[in-house]
């Protein structure tokens, strides 16, 4: 059977698995993903436990299919905010603060007194560590719509991790415009057929897509009925 190499996601955040936060970042970078074709092989949610994110990464970086893990959330100014620092021990190394970084921060934290939404001018800690990235990263990306610091580090000759931030406008940008020319434009985009059945028990498909799935392994076969119209 052809080996087809894939992504994964892991998004982070407790309001994910506490039912708080509809997690649609993974719904609408699969979607993208499969289109550019970097198809996933999994979706993991874990929680913002540091020791969790870096188990999570071990295990898609042992992964021989996987080549690109995009860990979503966790790069916010409160002490939740997790990953990078996750990341930071994952990679084995030092948190930095990334000077560009740093300088956009206090840009927007300005914008932010003047429109009078804070009560200094100054950045907090709380702001400031969202300027802070594990050291050495292949890439950092501009995020024109938010304060963290989106990264992307390569591991080896053929993986990637890209550390992208969970508030779904500022993830959408990100990766619209900074990720899919620069680093996703090698993909094989994958052929779609749908074929669409009124009235018809899914069961009696069976037959069918067993002597497909026998005769063509290579070909996702699937079969997904529309139950919410009824």
């Amino acid at each position: 059977m052809l080996q087809v190499m894939a992504s994964s996601i892991v998004a982070v955040g407790d309001e994910l698995l506490g039912g708080f936060t509809l997690d649609t970042n993974s719904h609408w970078l699969a979607g993208r993903l499969r289109q550019l074709g970097h198809p996933l092989k999994r979706i993991t949610v874990v929680r913002d436990r540091e020791s969790e994110i870096i188990a999570q990464l071990k295990i898609e970086f042992t992964d021989r299919e996987i080549t690109d893990v995009f860990c979503c959330g966790g790069l916010g100014p409160t002490p939740d905010d997790r990953t990078h620092r996750a990341v930071a021990q994952f990679l084995n190394r030092d948190l930095v603060d990334w000077e560009p970084a740093v300088v956009r921060v206090r840009e927007r934290v300005r914008q932010a007194y003047a429109a009078g939404r804070l009560d200094s001018p100054e950045p907090n800690a709380g702001n400031l560590r969202m300027a802070q990235i594990p050291d050495q990263p292949d890439h950092v990306f501009r995020n024109r719509l938010g304060g963290a610091a989106p990264t992307m580090y390569r591991l080896g000759r053929s993986t990637r991790l890209f550390v992208l931030p969970g508030v779904p406008i500022e993830l959408k940008n990100v990766f619209e415009d900074e990720i899919e020319s620069e680093f996703l434009g090698n993909g094989s985009t994958p052929h779609v057929e749908e074929i669409r059945f009124s009235g018809l028990a899914e069961s009696r498909l069976y037959p069918l897509m067993v002597e497909m799935e026998s005769t063509y392994p290579d070909v996702s076969i699937g079969s997904y009925p529309n139950t919410e119209s009824r």
